[in-house]
């Protein structure tokens, strides 16, 4: 039996795996929120672990 410590996916950071995130609908009225779909996992929730998905989750992170 051989383990594997790399997961082949992992949950969406940017959206918490719910596949969509809340942002304000606009800076002069910050109480008000909208839900988008999620760009980063593509509405799954999931992202897959790669190279190229780990490079954009260090910009993500940094936004956050």
């Amino acid at each position: 039996m051989s383990m594997n410590p790399l997961k082949n996916e992992f949950i969406c950071p940017a959206c918490l795996g719910n596949g969509y995130r809340r942002i304000t609908k606009d800076a002069s009225q910050p109480n008000i929120k909208v839900e988008i779909d999620c760009e980063a996992c593509n509405n799954q929730g999931e992202i897959k672990n790669d190279e190229k998905n780990i490079f954009a989750l260090r910009y993500l992170n940094n936004l956050q």
